[in-house]
């Protein structure tokens, strides 16, 4: 992953099931990745449509991704 200040070799789960990407907020924080807020937070389900307990998705964060010769710009 690359962001504005810095690039990291990282070990990342793939989920070909997930509708959507994801960084623990913890990951964020500990390597001070810049992210953006939502104008409007998402709600998390779970997969019994519960409301998830950890609340929302308020920020985004926009990270460069490299796998082998692929690279794109990604929105987790």
């Amino acid at each position: 992953l690359s962001g504005k200040r810095r690039e990291k070799d990282v070990v990342a789960m793939v989920d070909s099931g997930a509708t959507t990407k994801f960084l623990h907020r913890r990951f964020v924080e500990e390597n001070r990745v810049a992210t953006r807020k939502l104008a409007s937070p998402i709600r998390l389900y779970n997969i019994d449509g519960t409301e998830n307990r950890d609340g929302t998705i308020a920020e985004v964060a926009v990270l460069g991704m490299t796998i082998g010769d692929h690279q794109e710009q990604v929105v987790f």
